[in-house]
């Protein structure tokens, strides 16, 4: 009887690159096309000023910076296994109670208010 030897996998390192940052976003957008998937996140940073006639303090906004983070070009199969990776998550919350599918229904509630 012949064995099959193990296979080798070759030795992997972890390293950052010198630019990695981590960085809070708070909306994306993006999409498929037939050559690439394509993800753009960013940040609304809000630029709040103080109110004319208010009282000392009172502040509003009225201007709002959507600041684009990073844009991630990938392959097709590489967004399809991010898609997938991703619902592996949200299922494993799901079943620990964490997250419940009533909530992934609401839409996202966005508050401007300072």
């Amino acid at each position: 009887m012949t064995t099959t030897p193990p296979k080798k996998f070759p030795k992997i390192e972890l390293s950052k690159h010198p630019a990695f940052r981590v960085v809070h976003v708070n909306g994306f957008f993006g999409g498929l096309s037939p050559v690439e998937g394509r993800i753009t996140f960013f940040t609304d940073i809000l630029e709040p000023t103080m109110k004319a006639n208010g009282t000392k303090g009172e502040m509003e906004v009225e201007k709002i910076n959507r600041e684009s983070q990073i844009d991630l070009r990938m392959s097709i199969m590489d967004f399809v296994g991010l898609a997938q990776w991703m619902n592996t998550h949200i299922k494993r919350l799901e079943e620990q109670g964490i997250l419940k599918k009533e909530d992934l229904a609401k839409p996202k509630q966005t508050d401007y208010s300072v």
